[in-house]
């Protein structure tokens, strides 16, 4: 049995009876003595801060009683078990009866704690101890009538808000890259809408009157397809509009992809205000500003803790406590799945329209298109052979990087790579252009393009 009244050194013992003792050792003589057999060699880890015993006197290990320690330093707790093994304070603080918790609460009692306590039985506790206690408490105001319904204030960064609720790391990576002030996410990229506008999803960019304006298009430079009703179809237009009107395409394709990524955004900063504005209502928390600044009394802070039944705990802590187990967090799993639901189509389809209008007006430009229904037919004759920016050879194997059709001469425009690996710009109609491909060293009627 643990020995009280003998010296063995300076010591406080907070409680002692039948069944347990908790002791408190000042000193070098008293620490040896009480502590459990793996720890007595350990003094000088555990002699800065304030070390605790609690000690089970009715059971007993190897070396001794099974005695559990608590280490309190710089405001932290550290708990172990008769084995030595650190263990979270709820895990060891729930093997002691109420009498040993009682006392403990003193000691692993938070600041916070200990002074919601005070405000609870009454005595005046001023703004600057709540606020030098917790780094969250914004403001206090003590209401000496009824102590209980003090307003406590909390402040947050919206950041440190957010990861109450147990966030992970993809989740916050997130949550910065889209709500950033600097800079604006990228749900879809320009690259791959282009991607898919040349692959024919094309019908999602033009709504209305757009359409139709598109189909008069189509009318002019690829009548067969016009009608849009195929996939072959949509891919021809596709690729025929951004081949002959890449910029105004570029320009469609650039405003559609701004509209959508702004309106995911929204509905993002949506969902993080549905979901966390008010999460801590039901635990008579109340918001003031969304995920800034909330209010509740001391009264309800303090039924809080005696709920989560840890008393060391920081607001901090024990917000977290409670907003981690709300499941709320993890939308990087499903960030790409929002719902787009106010996406501006009105004012995208001025910006459209007013594309379509200049595409018109290039058709009707002489300057631009000397014949655009010769300009339609050629293309739709070597489309299916070549390809822009692409390598073929000739019969004889000289090979050529295909440029297109100049829509001001509809002559077919090549670059012949030269033995000593330059490029040579030449100019053909259709006529020379399949005289080349058959004969190219005997064929000499090219044009050069200076």
């Amino acid at each position: 049995m643990p020995d009280t009244k003998d010296f063995h050194g300076m010591k406080n013992i907070l409680l002692d009876n039948d069944d347990w003792m908790v002791v408190d050792p000042l000193d070098y003589d008293a620490f040896v003595y009480y502590a459990p057999e793996y720890m007595k060699s350990e003094w000088s880890t555990f002699r800065e801060g304030d070390t605790y015993f609690v000690i089970d006197k009715n059971n007993q290990l190897k070396n001794g009683f099974v005695t559990y320690a608590i280490h309190k330093e710089d405001g932290k707790v550290h708990c172990y078990n008769a084995y030595g093994v650190a263990r979270p304070k709820s895990d060891i603080l729930s093997k002691f009866p109420d009498e040993v918790k009682n006392v403990l609460d003193n000691i692993v009692g938070s600041d916070i704690y200990k002074l919601l306590v005070k405000i609870n039985n009454g005595e005046v506790v001023s703004a600057r101890e709540m606020e030098n206690a917790e780094e969250f408490i914004y403001d206090f105001k003590y209401t000496p009538k009824a102590p209980f319904k003090s307003k406590i204030t909390f402040r947050f960064d919206d950041e440190d808000y957010i990861k109450l609720f147990d966030p992970s790391d993809d989740d916050m990576w997130y949550y910065n890259a889209i709500t950033s002030r600097y800079d604006s996410y990228e749900f879809s990229d320009s690259y791959q809408a282009t991607q898919d506008f040349t692959d024919g999803y094309i019908e999602q960019f033009f709504r209305g009157e757009n359409l139709v304006k598109l189909k008069e298009i189509l009318s002019i430079i690829l009548p067969d397809d016009v009608d849009l009703d195929t996939d072959t179809k949509r891919e021809n237009a596709g690729k025929r509009l951004y081949e002959m009107f890449e910029d105004e395409i570029d320009n469609i394709i650039s405003d559609y992809t701004a509209e959508e990524n702004q309106c995911k955004t929204r509905a993002f900063e949506k969902m993080i205000k549905d979901d966390f504005c008010n999460p801590f209502e039901n635990y008579g928390i109340f918001t003031r500003h969304c995920l800034t600044e909330y209010y509740t009394s001391a009264g309800i802070l303090l039924d809080l803790y005696d709920t989560i039944g840890d008393k060391s705990l920081t607001i901090k802590e024990l917000l977290f406590n409670i907003g981690s187990d709300m499941n709320i967090a993890n939308w990087s799993d499903y960030i790409y799945e929002l719902d787009c639901d106010d996406f501006d189509n009105e004012s995208l389809d001025r910006y459209v329209s007013d594309y379509l209008d200049k595409i018109m007006e290039k058709l009707e430009d002489e300057s631009q298109y000397i014949d655009i229904y010769k300009y339609s037919e050629l293309y739709k004759r070597l489309d299916s052979k070549f390809k822009i920016n692409e390598v073929y050879p000739t019969k004889y194997k000289t090979e050529f990087l295909y440029k297109g059709i100049n829509p001001e001469d509809n002559k077919i425009t090549i670059q012949v790579f030269k033995k000593d690996g330059s490029l040579e710009d030449r100019s053909y109609t259709e006529d020379e252009f399949n005289n080349f491909l058959v004969s190219p060293e005997l064929f000499e009627g090219f044009i050069r393009i200076n």
